[in-house]
């Protein structure tokens, strides 16, 4: 149908275009041979380089009409005359066609509008679908997890060891987190030095798994609070698919962001947000923590539970 448009359009201008040479042309000859008429009447001469013309217009009317014009006991040739009458006409008649081929060209321009919007719509509707299905190959889910124990006992006024069982109250946490976490579905553990890996292979359940952290994480803040220690977590994640080198690519992404210490948040990048988004209904919205340095600048992002 668009093309159809088109056609139509060039069709139309190139009528306009032919329209405007006549338009043009009989203006001037309507010019030319009703000055030559009128300076031959009263016997001027100046227009006698139009006589060609002149004679090739009056040759033609006389096909249709010959008759002379009686004025003054003179007969006068009408013929000339005849012609810028009719010419004159013409010019008007196509100068109102011309009105109604602009509004016809209007209406064809909007169609084409249309067509093209409706076809950069389904283009755009088959770019975004071939976006999404490449950005749901990413479908595993790496997260780490890291504690921070503090005793609140001990302070620069107080004294004590701030270090002082500290390390102890880290593995309590770690034993503690994993007891509560490790029937989860589709999930593998790892501890790696005092951290923890999560690996999910089903981003579906991602929002699952999350709140299971965050809840595990805030009921074990809660107890050590009340033995007046301060528990602090930090969470990255990151999704890939199966193409994607792990150790080399993933695990040290995850470490870096780690090193970010925003705290008792999930972390992760553009990426994983992206996908995130593909999810029905999530639990988590993604918030703008900044633009920092990982491997290069990239913009930095937390997910807050939705209340």
């Amino acid at each position: 149908m668009l093309a159809i448009y088109k056609f139509l359009s060039k069709i139309l201008q190139l009528i306009l275009n032919v329209f405007f040479v006549i338009q043009i042309s009989l203006m001037i000859l309507v010019f030319l041979t009703a000055t030559y008429w009128f300076l031959n009447l009263i016997d001027v001469h100046v227009f006698d380089f139009v006589s060609p013309i002149a004679e090739f217009v009056s040759n033609i009317v006389r096909l249709f009409y010959h008759r002379d014009v009686e004025i003054g006991g003179a007969y006068i040739d009408p013929s000339i005359l005849l012609f810028d009458l009719i010419a004159v006409v013409i010019v008007f008649i196509i100068t109102k066609s011309k009105y109604y081929f602009h509004r016809t060209m209007d209406d064809i321009n909007i169609s084409i509008k249309e067509c093209e919007q409706k076809a950069e719509a389904k283009f755009n509707k088959s770019l975004q679908k071939e976006v999404e299905n490449s950005i749901r190959k990413c479908n595993n889910v790496a997260i780490l997890v890291q504690f921070s124990a503090k005793n609140m006992l001990v302070d620069s006024c107080w004294g004590g060891d701030a270090n002082e069982g500290v390390k102890e109250k880290e593995e309590e946490a770690f034993k503690t987190f994993y007891a509560s976490i490790k029937n989860i579905s589709n999930c593998k553990f790892a501890k790696t030095g005092d951290k923890m890996l999560i690996i999910l292979n089903d981003f579906e359940n991602i929002d699952n798994l999350l709140n299971f952290i965050y809840l595990s994480i805030n009921r074990i803040r809660v107890n050590m609070k009340k033995k007046k220690w301060l528990l602090l977590s930090y969470i990255s994640a990151d999704v890939y698919d199966n193409n994607t080198n792990f150790k080399g690519d993933v695990y040290p992404l995850l470490e870096k962001l780690l090193t970010l210490k925003i705290k008792n948040e999930a972390v992760c990048l553009g990426n994983f947000c992206m996908r995130y988004e593909l999810n029905n209904e999530p639990m988590f919205t993604p918030f703008l923590r900044g633009t920092y340095t990982i491997n290069e600048e990239c913009e930095v992002w937390s997910l807050v539970k939705k209340v």
